[in-house]
Order: structure tokens, then C-alpha cells, then sequence
């Protein structure tokens, strides 16, 4: 298993040009980084696995504020796919991260958007 950033086929028309996200970036980095230490180390290929995923789990960005709920979200989702979070705690933490937003208030549209509504 390796933990790579999945770009999407067609980014939405809205976003920037990099639609790497960086907390999932950071996420994987953690989760390469761990699983070579453990194997330097001479930890076998189960135990690095839960080094890795450990480390995973630990660069994931804290349930406070709209952003880092929505790269927690990221995060799990593609620790997921890849097989670093497994499904009944992947569900969980989105669980987890779905009473965390329901604390937080939305944030104001952007101008742009606004702009298009008042158009309309």
C-alpha cells in the first residue's frame, strides 16, 4: 500500500490550478515518512504499516474551524481509499468530524459568488 495524493480527473471549474490538498499531502508525507523510519529500523512490514498509519492519523488537522474540518474530512476519505484508516473507524471519524461541523458557522459566501446570485 502507498499513500499518493489523488488529483481529480477534471478539477471543478471554481478551483485553483493546484488542487492538491495539503493536509492530505501532509497526511501521506507523514505516512511514507514513518513507514521507511520502521523499516530502517528493521520493523517488519506489519509493524511499519502501523507505524505509518499511526503517523497518519497524527498529521491529520484538529476538528476546529471550517478548513480543518473539511481537510479532516479529505484526510479520512483518503486514508480510506487507501487502506490506512479501515472502514469502521474511517466511519467514525466522519462522524466525528460531522458534530464538529455542525458547531462551526459557514462561511460567508465570496464576493464572486455573491456578484452571480444578484445577477440572476
Amino acid at each position: 500500500m502507498t499513500c499518493t495524493q489523488i488529483a481529480p480527473a477534471q478539477p471543478p471549474e471554481d478551483a485553483s490550478s493546484d488542487s492538491t490538498n495539503l493536509a492530505v499531502a501532509r497526511c501521506c508525507d507523514a505516512y511514507t515518512s514513518a513507514m521507511k523510519t520502521a523499516s530502517a529500523r528493521g520493523k517488519g512490514q506489519v509493524f511499519a504499516t502501523l507505524d505509518a498509519e499511526k503517523a497518519y492519523r497524527s498529521a491529520m488537522p484538529p476538528l476546529s474551524g471550517y478548513e480543518n474540518i473539511r481537510d479532516f474530512i479529505a484526510c479520512t476519505a483518503h486514508a480510506m481509499l487507501i487502506g490506512a484508516i479501515d472502514g469502521a473507524n474511517g466511519t467514525r471519524l466522519l462522524y466525528a468530524a460531522q458534530v464538529a461541523a455542525t458547531l462551526v458557522p459557514k462561511p460567508s459566501p465570496t464576493k464572486s459568488a455573491s456578484r452571480k446570485r444578484d445577477a440572476a
